[in-house]
């Protein structure tokens, strides 16, 4: 993002835009994984305690809480940018603009996105192994939710390399 020649407020815009994009994507992330468990949990009906049903919904849980993280940190890094730069048009955006702050912020989004993807997908790998010790019949649900949890680190790339690091013009 070329902040030497476009006006204080437009970085600001598109750096505020990009995290907000961000944010929206994860919790949407978040809402999904709650429709697709509830459905597979009507769908298991009195098997709802079958291991494979029980694996499957952690592992759905835990993209969860992983879709939120990512959520957390995009919406760290708009609040850090939004009390960093103060009243559009003022002294203290352009100031905070000269200094880098907004393409900072969303440069350390980046990283801590980069970090969760790794985190992410650990989870999937140790989620299905640790299945295989607790119960083995529980494999086959903590691989489809495995699945799931590698989807959470599709949008996670998503939104990292294309909302954060490479944003459209307006």
């Amino acid at each position: 993002m070329p902040s030497g020649t476009l006006p204080p407020d437009v970085v600001i815009a598109r750096t505020l835009r990009a995290h907000t994009r961000t944010l929206v994507a994860m919790c949407t992330m978040v809402v999904v994984l709650m429709l697709i468990g509830a459905g597979a949990l009507s769908m298991a009906g009195g098997n709802a305690g079958d291991p494979r049903v029980v694996a499957g919904l952690t592992m759905l849980g835990a993209g969860q809480v992983l879709a939120l993280a990512a959520a957390a940190f995009a919406g760290a890094g708009w609040l850090h940018i939004v009390r960093a730069v103060g009243t559009p048009g003022s002294t203290q955006s352009a100031r905070a603009v000269a200094d880098g702050i907004p393409v900072e912020q969303v440069q350390v989004t980046g990283r801590r996105l980069a970090l969760l993807l790794r985190v992410t997908l650990g989870v999937a790998v140790l989620g299905v192994t640790a299945w295989a010790v607790i119960a083995v019949e529980g494999v086959i649900g903590a691989a489809v939710g495995a699945v799931l949890v590698a989807q959470v680190a599709v949008v996670i790339t998503l939104v990292r390399t294309h909302l954060l690091l490479h944003p459209r013009r307006p």
